[in-house]
């Protein structure tokens, strides 16, 4: 048998995943934008009462008590206290933690705020490279480029602990696409078997179960996920599984849409404007982290045809200079979160959410609203309408108290024009995680376009 260890096809397939010595001496030879983000998911366990430290300000971030607009959704609440006209909810763990704080540990990942989007369950802080949210006992940071986002999990830690008394991580979570500039990457991104090691020293086998996932092809596209989970042992020792039957708490729910080889007529919405390009150098705009145009607001999120897809959120978003884009948006309880990168030679685009669909509705918590769609194959097909795709991939990640719904609407029905080159399906302890790829039949040919519009 021929060996193809020393090969330079399989050098090249297997740089990204294993494990190996760091090149400080690797050269760049590629240009163009890093779009497929980095996604660190941490959640805590929620303290017997809730914790709210004595805070009298009522500022966006930082208040027991915060004021924001009338409730736009259709999602029962009872955290929003309304007098005199106002709305106002409390604000309660990781929720309580001033603003200054998250972008001192955002300095880390080499990111900063850019605006913020608030309701009564979520603080959405939209960065210069991508999106956080932050719940009451979980965060979800997101992030491109060559950002660091793993050095800032130790912070993070920190924060929850000294800021709101929350020192039990009840789930740990992070994932990302196979990357477009892996040499790029600082340590330990780049290479997903130095991102295991990384993590495991902070969640360390003693105390955490934890495992890593290469899936789809190494050759190809693909999806590397890490899961810890705290290590529950009885009075000897002995694991005790996790009593996922018995959870009560909210089924959880999120898919990703990953999308390459953009439309190039579709990507023109996603550069500025000549008008936008000439505003974005007057003086108000010049030093500001988020520029201010005059005219038509969300101009991207209108032309595009995204305000299609949930018309009923909150949205926060933001065109770059002179190119891509990043929005934000808030449903009740739940998320989404879009971010375009439309240069032809590393067009990306990426689509989150948390918002289920009729199909997938948790079984003991409550019932769907007309808004929502009837299954994911209605909400992949609008955002690939969207962003016209050559090729994309899809993660589902289901709570296991849905089961008897997994195979209800998993993806299986095909999507017009496109061609389903992998579907695989993943156990993963509390969670099941479906993924597909996808090719378009005949990819378009790209039209080049250019930064002056």
């Amino acid at each position: 048998m021929t060996s193809i260890s020393n090969s330079p096809s399989s050098n090249l397939m297997n740089s990204q995943i294993y494990q190996t010595e760091i090149n400080l001496e690797q050269k760049l030879t590629l240009s163009g934008f890093e779009g497929p983000e980095k996604l660190l998911e941490i959640w805590f366990e929620k303290p017997p009462t809730d914790y709210r430290p004595s805070l009298s300000r009522t500022d966006t971030s930082d208040s027991e008590l915060s004021e924001m607009e009338a409730p736009i959704h259709h999602y029962a609440t009872k955290d929003v206290i309304q007098k005199n006209g106002l709305y106002k909810f409390k604000r309660a763990g990781l929720r309580t933690v001033d603003q200054s704080v998250w972008e001192d540990m955002l300095k880390i990942v080499q990111c900063q705020v850019l605006s913020t989007l608030k309701n009564e369950f979520v603080d959405a802080y939209l960065l210069s490279e991508s999106s956080m949210f932050v719940y009451k006992n979980r965060l979800m940071l997101k992030t491109c480029g060559t950002t660091t986002l793993l050095h800032a999990v130790p912070r993070i830690l920190e924060i929850a602990k000294e800021h709101c008394k929350l020192d039990k991580v009840e789930a740990i979570f992070y994932s990302r696409k196979s990357f477009l500039f892996p040499e790029r990457q600082e340590f330990p991104h780049g290479k997903f078997g130095d991102e295991v090691a990384y993590l495991d020293n902070i969640f360390v086998p003693m105390s955490f179960e934890t495992s890593g996932y290469v899936v789809g092809k190494i050759n190809g596209d693909h999806w590397c996920l890490y899961v810890g989970t705290p290590l529950l042992l009885d009075s000897d020792g002995n694991s005790i599984p996790d009593d996922v039957e018995n959870d009560e708490d909210e089924d959880d729910i999120t898919l990703e849409i990953l999308m390459t080889d953009l439309n190039q007529d579709a990507m023109k919405t996603f550069w500025r404007t000549k008008e936008e390009l000439a505003q974005g150098k007057l003086p108000h705009n010049i030093d500001a982290k988020k520029h201010v145009f005059d005219g038509q607001k969300h101009r991207i999120y209108n032309e595009s045809g995204i305000a299609k897809i949930y018309p009923e959120s909150l949205i926060d978003d933001y065109a770059f200079d002179p190119c891509g884009y990043s929005a934000n948006g808030l449903l009740g309880p739940y998320y989404y979160t879009i971010h375009v990168t439309p240069e032809d030679i590393c067009s990306y685009a990426s689509f989150e959410t948390t918002i289920p669909v009729k199909a997938f509705l948790p079984k003991h918590t409550r019932e769907g609203t007309e808004f929502e769609y009837t299954s994911f194959n209605e909400v992949v097909q609008k955002v690939v309408d969207v962003f016209q795709p050559g090729k994309f991939s899809t993660t589902l990640f289901v709570r296991h108290t849905m089961k008897s719904h997994l195979q209800e609407s998993l993806l299986e029905k095909p999507l017009p024009d496109f061609r389903q080159r992998d579907r695989i399906i993943h156990s993963l302890g509390k969670w099941e995680m479906v993924f597909s790829h996808y090719e378009l039949e005949k990819s378009p040919k790209p039209a080049i376009i250019k930064a002056d519009r």
